[in-house]
């Protein structure tokens, strides 16, 4: 027998092996997709041996969003826009921003109105009126 010709039962088990790891590698990534909440009913179905279908994983608007959501580097491998992640990032960050200014702002307004209320106090115990300025 030469080398050109396999056995029908060395092409079998070729056939088998070559499954074999596309359903390793599909389980893999369903399993990845899966770690992301709400994703686990969203897989698309698939039969022993095949990949997974990403184009259907794209036309699916939910599983994209949660997966563009959550890893930039998945959504890049499924072939969804990974900048999706890098915006919601710039703006978590922009709001946290705004909340520290606002933090700060917020703290100086505190101690201009706790120095006025002192001053008021120290005028009302001098005797002088605060909203007129004359003693009483």
């Amino acid at each position: 027998m030469s080398a050109e010709f396999q056995s029908i039962d060395d092409q079998i088990k070729a056939s088998y092996q070559s499954a074999s790891q596309v359903e390793t590698q599909a389980r893999q990534l369903e399993a990845r997709i899966a770690k992301i909440d709400g994703t686990k009913h969203l897989i698309p179905t698939r039969r022993y041996g095949q990949p997974v279908d990403l184009a259907k994983i794209r036309s699916n608007l939910t599983l994209t969003s949660l997966i563009a959501q959550d890893s930039a580097e998945l959504a890049h491998f499924c072939g969804i826009d990974p900048g999706i992640r890098h915006r919601m990032d710039e703006e978590k960050e922009a709001r946290a921003l705004a909340a520290q200014s606002l933090a700060m702002r917020t703290e100086r307004l505190r101690d201009s109105n706790e120095s006025a209320a002192k001053v008021r106090e120290q005028q009302l115990i001098s005797g002088i009126n605060p909203m007129t300025g004359r003693f009483f």
